[in-house]
């Protein structure tokens, strides 16, 4: 079984509640690396604790509204956020996303659910679950190879 501590990513930025949509938009514009959207950045409150995560659907959703650009992230993203923990199975989190409809769940710790561990996608979940088809197809084959040279 694959647990989502083993599969997620643990250098995630993060931005503060408090950034306009205007600003991340521009530090995005800028190709700043730390603003790149590509799977949705965890918004933090002023003492770090997770409050929210903004999607490119949030900011585009916010841009088009009157005034968007004015909002915060924390008002224009998701929140509370849908989150994932370390000890869990990996196939767990990969279901919360698709019955959700989304592609990313912070990683927080079951103690203090406000503390990010780390960051999960789909991706990483499949890619691990390839690797270990693709490891015990090696295994298997070896076997059967002895297995067969015996006959």
């Amino acid at each position: 079984m694959v647990k989502v501590g083993e599969v997620m990513r643990r250098d995630i930025p993060t931005i503060p509640q408090a950034m306009t949509v205007s600003e991340l938009t521009e530090r995005m514009g800028r190709g700043e690396p730390e603003f790149q959207l590509t799977q949705g950045l965890p918004i933090v409150s002023p003492d770090g604790a997770l409050a929210g995560v903004v999607t490119q659907s949030d900011l585009l959703r916010a841009l088009r509204s009157e005034d968007g650009g004015k909002l915060t992230v924390l008002e224009a993203g998701s929140r509370p956020p849908i989150v994932a923990y370390p000890d869990e199975s990996a196939l767990t989190a990969l279901m919360r996303m698709l019955e959700r409809d989304i592609g990313r769940l912070p990683v927080v710790e079951r103690a203090d659910s406000s503390r990010m561990a780390g960051y999960v996608n789909r991706s990483s979940i499949l890619g691990a679950y390839s690797r270990r088809i693709g490891e015990e197809g090696i295994r298997e084959h070896g076997w059967l190879h002895k297995w067969m040279a015996r006959s």
